[in-house]
């Protein structure tokens, strides 16, 4: 086998630094955007129902009857109630109101279901990144079991089911 020159070496070697480095940016890059999308969907959407909701609250104070079963009927009735309230509804990137959509890199998609009640908001489907980050909106700090915001993994052992307290 023949010898490498210290010429071809330093080549070889920052080749894998380039490399290395390339890739610590685009996984970085990922990290920054997908956070983008958590904070984003907590500040636009969340917040904005928390709004609404209270707002609503001291308008009405009427609220569809929930059976335990009627999840879209349920949220569909209470946002005809909002609206003819004169509360605006938040905007979603769904056709509906309370369906968000995130799609983050490198990750499934994630269509997030709130249902809302005069004192909290039940949010499913969120991811477990998602979830950790709101709760560190919310709380201040990491923790399922404490604070205004708790959850516990789903059934589909993927995603949380997440409970905030108003």
């Amino acid at each position: 086998m023949m010898a490498l020159s210290g010429k071809a070496v330093d080549k070889l070697v920052f080749g894998g630094l380039y490399v290395v480095l390339i890739a610590l940016v685009v996984w970085g890059g990922s990290r920054l955007i997908n956070y983008s999308l958590d904070s984003r969907f907590y500040k636009d959407f969340l917040l904005k129902w928390e709004v609404c909701l209270r707002a609503y609250s001291v308008k009405s104070g009427i609220w569809p009857h929930f059976s335990g079963s009627n999840h879209v009927e349920y949220m569909d009735n209470l946002n005809q109630l909002i609206s003819r309230s004169g509360v605006s509804l938040p905007k979603s990137n769904t056709g509906r109101s309370y369906v968000y959509r995130i799609k983050k890199i490198g990750e499934e998609q994630d269509d997030i279901f709130i249902l809302c009640f005069s004192n909290r908001i039940i949010l499913y489907g969120i991811s477990k990144d998602t979830f950790t980050r709101i709760d560190r909106f919310v709380d201040g700090e990491l923790s399922k079991e404490k604070g205004f915001f708790t959850g516990y993994l789903s059934k589909d052992g993927r995603t949380m089911i997440g409970l905030w307290r108003l």
